[in-house]
């Protein structure tokens, strides 16, 4: 159906901030509630939409030209329009709700339209469980076994004792041997010499001219 927005207004002045929007469901309560109502808004979402307002949650943006429902005032008559289509492009207030449904007010009219755009659900993701396998344990290497060899220590005699002076007795039996010395040197002194031959000497022949 085709929303004639220059009619039926549930505001008679165009708004020109979101906050004027704010204001007209508080002068205007029961119309507004009314048309949220119709357009099949909750009271929750409702209340939902106008904290929005006043927080400044809401973006001003070119309306989309199709609409789940459009709400109007003719005469005091609050009604709604399914499937509403606005055939020129409308400025206007965008406000999107937690439950995923978006309302838009025409900056044109003030009038309270609603869209549900299906909630698409969370994509599962598979949950890969990974099972820990500890790792093999190394065997340990066997311990390494020094071997230290010990050094032998250097051999040192032992001093020896000290040779205690003995006192030696003077040798004389070099002395007996000058009589026998003696007797040699004489007879090779004498071996060459003749014997005398006086006195009856050359009674064996031994004496000789």
């Amino acid at each position: 159906m085709i929303v004639n927005l220059y009619v039926d207004h549930l505001m008679t002045t165009p708004p020109s901030s979101a906050e004027e929007v704010w204001n007209a469901t508080k002068e205007h309560p029961r119309a507004f509630k009314e048309a949220a109502r119709r357009i099949g808004l909750t009271p929750a979402e409702y209340e939902e939409f106008r904290n929005d307002l006043l927080d400044g949650k809401v973006v001003y943006v070119r309306l989309p030209k199709h609409m789940d429902a459009m709400a109007g005032d003719r005469g005091g008559n609050i009604y709604a329009v399914k499937n509403a289509y606005m055939p020129n492009p409308v400025m206007g207030w965008k406000v999107t709700l937690s439950t995923g449904a978006v309302v838009y007010v025409p900056q044109t009219c003030g009038n309270l339209a609603l869209s549900r755009f299906p909630v698409k659900p969370a994509k599962r993701v598979p949950v890969v469980y990974h099972h820990y396998a500890p790792p093999p344990q190394a065997t340990p290497a066997p311990p390494v076994v020094v071997s230290v060899q010990p050094t032998p220590a250097p051999y040192v005699p032992p001093e020896a004792p000290p040779v205690a002076a003995v006192a030696t007795p003077p040798n004389y039996n070099w002395l007996i041997g000058v009589p026998l010395l003696g007797g040699l040197i004489y007879i090779i002194t004498n071996h060459n010499t003749p014997p005398s031959c006086s006195g009856g000497s050359n009674e064996y022949n031994v004496c000789h001219k």
